[in-house]
């Protein structure tokens, strides 16, 4: 059994190619196992959002997602929002309830979709009810384990573990508790990096 680590964000369009990896390689490879950890690139952005162009040049941007679209394409992913930024905090502790009900991928997929595809803010937690409702989990008992603390502590347990893996950039790929990947390339070359 392989054991790979996933420290990951939604707000990270990097991320979106990532989670698109390890959803080919759990159809693909039954005896892996894989374990999101949460990752906020901007843990202090406000519910409202923000503008990626407050920070860095259009120009520059615009030159980052011509990579990423050449990555994103071999799974079909569309980046129509490429400069609004929004806040994950509370979408994260959604995911784990999708998780633990057993809808991560399908829940994930949808939060991906919510911010590059559609740009919707999914800071807003009618957002996240929205995204919960499309993959049939029970939004009432999500916000009522989300408000009553059930997963703070497993949002601070991923933070001691960037620091216990040195994470620098998102996605990272943890296989076996040891070897980190990150360079994210195409599908196959990917897999060899990770498994070979």
């Amino acid at each position: 059994m392989t054991s790979i680590k996933i420290v990951s964000d939604f707000a990270c369009p990097f991320c979106y190619i990532g989670f698109s990896i390890a959803e080919k390689l759990t159809k693909e490879i039954p005896d892996i196992n894989i374990e999101w950890i949460p990752y906020e690139l901007d843990p202090v952005l406000p519910i409202e959002g923000g503008d990626l162009t407050d920070q860095i040049p259009q120009k520059q941007i615009e030159m980052s997602y011509r990579r990423i679209e050449r990555l994103g394409s071999e799974y079909n992913l569309v980046y129509n929002n490429k400069t609004k930024k929004f806040n994950t905090h509370r979408l994260h502790k959604a995911a784990l309830f999708a998780r633990d009900e057993g809808k991560y991928y399908q829940f994930a997929k949808e939060a991906f979709k919510t911010i590059f595809e559609y740009g919707i803010n999914v800071g807003e937690p009618v957002i996240i009810n929205e995204i919960g409702l499309e993959v049939g989990i029970n939004i009432v008992e999500m916000n009522k384990c989300i408000d009553e603390g059930f997963y703070d502590g497993e949002m601070e347990e991923a933070k001691n573990l960037w620091s216990v893996y040195g994470i620098e950039s998102v996605p990272t790929f943890i296989v076996n508790g040891n070897k980190k990947v990150t360079l994210l390339k195409d599908y196959e070359r990917f897999k060899k990096d990770l498994l070979g």
